[in-house]
This record gives C-alpha cells, structure tokens and sequence, in this order.
C-alpha cells in the first residue's frame, strides 16, 4: 500500500475548517524549545493545535537513551485522543523547516493507521500564498476513540550493534555532511557518524524554496544508490527526527521506506563514551 504523503497548501486550504480535518502545529527549534509556542502564538493557520514536538511526541531523554525517545504507547495513545483524532479524521502537520519536523509526526501517527498528510512547503509557503492565519489559542475536542500504539517501524539500538554481525541492512544518515563527516557537532557528546553508514542530508530533499523537488526527481536521485527494500535500509539522524523526513521523501518518490533507528547517533554517542571509560 502507497503511503499517504503530502499536501499542498491550496488543498489544505480547501478542507480546513471541516470537521474531520486536524491541523498540527509541529514547529520546534533544536536550540531554544521555548521559541516554537511563542511563534505558534504571533500566527498560525487556523485551527492548528499547536504540537509540543519535545514532550508530545517524545519521552524525557535518560542515559541511556538519545535526545527524544518515542513516548509511551499508552501515553501517546491519549495524546491522540486529546487531539480528538479518530479513525475518520484527516490530519495535516506542518513545520517551518520544510517538513524537517513535522516528519516525525507524520511518521509517528501513520504507524497507527492514521490518515495523515505533511504541508508541502510548510508554514512560509502557507503565507506566501495569502492564505489566512490566527493568533487565537486553539481548543482541542477530545475523542472517546483509543488506539492501541504500536511503533512497528522504530528500530532499536540492539539491532544497530547485531547488525555488525549479521550485514542485514544499510544504515543512512539524515544529518548535514559536515556532522556526519565529524567537522561539525553542535550538540551531541562526540562527533562523526555509526560505522558503515552512509549519508544523505534530509535538506537534498528539498527545493530552493522549502518544498519537496519533484518526486520523479527525488526518485531518480534515491535510485542512484538505494534499492526498492524497505528492509534494507534504515534511516537515522541527531535524534529521531530529521531521519523521517527520508522516509517521508522516499515514500513521495514511491520508494517505500519505514525503517528509523530512532535513538540516532545522540544514543549512539552516549554508547561511544561508555566503551571509552571502560577501556
């Protein structure tokens, strides 16, 4: 089955406000958590429930975690139900980091069978096309409807060490070239990348102007070193997020991909620094 993908900004348009519709507000900045409500609060699209990406759609990082772990199945599953999501609602998230973020959630809800789609362009493309926008805090209606969270698709930090072992799958890393190549960390405890990965930054996914190229050019772009295996291959990043928008662009190009270590290297760094006090 093809996975629902994306949504333009005039198609958005022409549903919103219709009552199985759900807009999520997913925009998060890595370097100040508090700066997304505060820009969620000047203007958003109408409707839009405004989506605390760290605590919402993430547990609290521990020691042996990466930065944002999946949440708790039951707690995410009433995170759903205070969304007001059922299996007749029709949601669209959006970011402003050409769906860098609001991937996650894409990812996340669809693993639950949920009809749910990621503005193209996002947030700025939304304004730029004179669409209106709301400054109004958003009221949530709630649903009775409980669905039984599952994260089929989340790769766990065991099957990254067996893999070593047993060659099952190629890892790739969302994360800009200088991180992966280990010029650059702005965050993490140690810089570079999983052995054996290979690198494919989420922004070559992306046009000029914040939108996805074109998918028979992302397709074309993908083949050159991808096969059409989900099973062979699985995405990473920083922490779990980024990692999704390949998933996301691949599915758009009609490459089916799921697969998402979801600790990342911030788990993977946090590894490299115990093997390196025990030796």
């Amino acid at each position: 089955m093809r996975l629902k993908t994306l949504i333009t900004a005039h198609e958005l348009a022409s549903v919103l406000g219709q009552s199985n519709v759900i807009v999520l507000d997913c925009r998060f900045y890595l370097t100040d958590h508090a700066k997304a409500k505060l820009e969620y609060d000047k203007a958003h699209i109408p409707g839009a429930i405004f989506v605390d990406v760290h605590h919402q759609l993430a547990s609290p990082e521990t020691g042996l975690t990466g930065r944002h772990p999946l949440p708790n199945n039951d707690v995410f599953s009433k995170q759903l139900q205070v969304w007001g999501i059922n299996p007749e609602t029709q949601v669209v998230v959006y970011d402003d980091m050409g769906g860098a973020i609001a991937a996650r959630a894409w990812w996340m809800l669809l693993q639950q069978g949920i009809h749910v789609r990621v503005l193209n362009g996002g947030f700025p493309v939304w304004l730029k096309g004179g669409n209106p926008i709301s400054s109004v805090e958003e009221q949530t209606t709630p649903t009775l409807y409980e669905y039984k969270v599952v994260f089929p698709w989340a790769v766990a930090e065991q099957a990254i060490v067996e893999n070593f072992e047993t060659n099952q799958f190629q890892l790739v890393d969302a994360r800009a070239s200088d991180r992966f190549n280990g010029e650059n960390e702005i965050i993490d405890p140690v810089a570079g990348h999983i052995p054996g990965a290979i690198n494919r930054p989420f922004t070559d996914n992306l046009d000029s102007e914040g939108g996805f190229k074109p998918a028979e050019q992302l397709h074309v772009e993908w083949q050159d070193w991808l096969s059409n295996s989900s099973d062979g291959y699985v995405h990473y990043c920083g922490s779990g997020v980024t990692a999704c928008h390949n998933v996301l662009a691949l599915n758009y190009a009609g490459i089916e991909a799921k697969l998402v270590y979801i600790g990342s290297w911030s788990q993977w760094s946090k590894r490299m620094l115990r093997a390196a006090s025990l030796s």
